[in-house]
């Protein structure tokens, strides 16, 4: 008699694929009031208003990928792009609120802030599974 001791996915790699559907999922989501309310979110930011909607699409476009690498056979090299966005969003966010770039009310240093708060924290969550990964995957 045969089993298969592995499952196809392999085990060690939930994490990393949760963490990147999760972050798909919650980005993508958070791409759909940037595109719909660009200018009251701009008025209320400060941030302008192209900008708003230029993440908007950046983050629907983000959340439709990240979800489809997470779903690959093989998810490390899509898994490094993620972690990598993560990493430079958070370095972005900090660096635009520091700057001073755009004149960012209060709900806009919050909102940098939080992102970048988020994006570190994910990207972290990301990097872990992506250590628990065999070598081979």
């Amino acid at each position: 008699m045969t089993a298969l001791t592995t499952p196809a996915t392999g085990a060690r790699d939930g994490l990393l694929r949760y963490a990147m559907r999760l972050d798909a999922v919650l980005v993508g989501v958070t791409g759909i009031p940037f595109v719909a309310a660009a200018g009251w979110l701009s008025s209320l930011t400060g941030v302008p208003v192209g900008v708003e909607y230029a993440l908007g699409i950046f983050f629907l476009a983000y959340g439709a990928v990240v979800y489809w690498l997470a779903g690959l056979e093989h998810v490390r090299p899509g898994a490094i792009a993620t972690i990598t966005m993560n990493a430079l969003f958070t370095i972005g966010f900090v660096a635009a609120e520091v700057s001073g770039i755009w004149p960012l009310t209060g709900w806009g240093v919050a909102l940098l802030l939080g992102g970048a708060a988020y994006t570190a924290v994910i990207g972290t969550v990301q990097f872990i599974g992506l250590r628990r990964l065999p070598s081979h995957r």
